[in-house]
């Protein structure tokens, strides 16, 4: 490459320094490692490594994690090899610990005492407490500490027969060597314990969601008079959408659906508890506003605090024509006409269940026609986004617009919503539950 005649700079030079022996060691030491997927393999390369490296005889690895700290230190011995490969321990510090040995004093407690490195010439070592005469045939020693949180809980210690053998410079590349690997150790068994507790959580929220679903009705209601379909699609969360049907006699059907704040176990335990108050509310013939009240007070009552539930529950009676309804903060219900308009029904909203006593709820009435069709619906429905950089919501003027060319059948609505939602968002993953429930006075 010439050099820059404007600035008369020398040229920029790249040097491949992957044929330094000591450079190139590292890094295919750090690559092996990279790929290991359990703790005793990193330690596996990084013994073998050292061993190599400084043409040692014999490697101990020592531990005081999870140790009562007391005179004499107590320790384990996590790994020690003497001629050979260091292979694969029968125990390990991560998944059975009890199973390794433990010791107190000796030579390795002298070098554990203090959490700094250690070099050793001209070692005697026989007949050790701990040890036998295993160091016997050894004649130096370098021993590091390997922190973790600032703390000296492991130690790699290497042996030669030479008893002159070792430098501070040695010393150095063992410690830095030694305090990467044992980082790069910590991060994967953290990445590990990660991956665990997402399965679990998976499982767990896969079985909430199990739950959630059996909560809500097998099957539509057959009432003379009145055409039913839903949509219930879960998000990626265990989420709290409820929707439900009640017996009103005489042609009457109560539904209800709602809408509990936030994601999660929380969500899915409130909306069960809904459903087991309003199940469980013997007094139903009071009409839509006292069995709002009713939830209000019996969510207050337990106390649940951090969630709230918006709620609309209406009585369509298919003999009279009417719906009386009353709504605690949810999203109002649409109204598709016989003539194909598109209306909201926005009378009687109060605030959401499980914030204030006695938020006075109120019953109102609309009058329906033959071939009306109400639609219900959860702000998952509404707040939908659209894919980036605009990030759209869906919108209720979406919404609108997706059904003023649907017949007003309940099936039509469904799939008018879904198919102009997903046309909006772009994706088949939902950030939040989206209930639909679309019922329409026969002709």
């Amino acid at each position: 490459m010439p050099p820059d005649a404007s600035t008369n700079q020398p040229p920029m030079q790249i040097r491949d320094l992957s044929q330094d022996s000591e450079i190139g060691e590292l890094t295919s030491l750090l690559r092996r490692v990279s790929q290991a997927t359990q703790p005793w393999e990193i330690q596996k390369e990084f013994g073998k490594s050292m061993r190599e490296r400084i043409s040692a005889e014999g490697y101990i690895s020592v531990s005081i994690r999870n140790m009562p700290r007391e005179t004499p230190q107590p320790y384990r011995i996590t790994r020690m090899q003497f001629g050979g490969e260091i292979g694969k321990a029968s125990a390990t510090p991560w998944t059975n610990p009890e199973e390794l040995p433990v010791g107190r004093g000796g030579f390795l407690g002298s070098l554990i005492e203090t959490p700094t490195p250690k070099l050793i010439h001209n070692m005697r070592v026989a007949n050790d407490p701990v040890l036998g005469n295993r160091l016997a045939g050894m004649g130096s020693c370098v021993a590091v500490p390997l922190f973790d949180n600032g703390e000296a809980l492991n130690w790699a210690i290497t042996f030669r027969e030479d008893p002159t053998s070792g430098s501070p410079e040695e010393v150095d590349e063992f410690l830095l060597r030694g305090n990467l690997i044992g980082g790069m150790t910590r991060t994967l068994l953290v990445s590990q314990q990660v991956n665990q507790l997402n399965e679990q959580l998976v499982e767990q929220l896969e079985q909430i969601a199990q739950i959630q679903r059996s909560l809500l009705p097998s099957e539509v209601p057959k009432i003379p008079g009145l055409n039913i379909a839903t949509s219930y699609l879960t998000s990626n969360h265990a989420g709290g959408d409820y929707y439900d049907f009640f017996d009103m006699g005489k042609d009457r059907l109560g539904v209800m659906i709602a809408d509990v704040s936030g994601h999660g176990a929380g969500a899915a335990t409130v909306m069960a508890m809904l459903q087991t108050i309003l199940h469980g509310y013997q007094e139903r013939e009071k009409g839509p506003a006292a069995m709002l009240e009713h939830a209000n007070r019996q969510l207050l009552h337990k106390r649940v605090e951090s969630n709230f539930v918006t709620a609309f529950f209406g009585v369509l009676d298919s003999e009279q024509r009417c719906l009386r309804y009353a709504n605690a903060g949810h999203n109002r219900p649409l109204l598709h006409t016989r003539a194909g308009s598109i209306l909201e029904i926005d009378g009687a909203a109060s605030l959401p269940l499980g914030i204030i006593d006695e938020p006075e709820y109120e019953d109102d009435t609309h009058a329906l026609e033959g071939e009306d069709t109400v639609v219900l619906y959860t702000d998952g429905i509404t707040e939908a986004f659209g894919p980036p950089p605009e990030k759209e919501m869906f919108g209720t003027e979406r919404l609108v617009a997706s059904l003023q060319h649907c017949t007003g059948h309940p099936e039509c609505v469904i799939d008018s919503i879904h198919t102009k939602l997903h046309e909006h968002t772009g994706s088949l993953a939902r950030e939040d539950d989206q209930t639909i429930v679309a019922l329409r006075v026969e002709g």
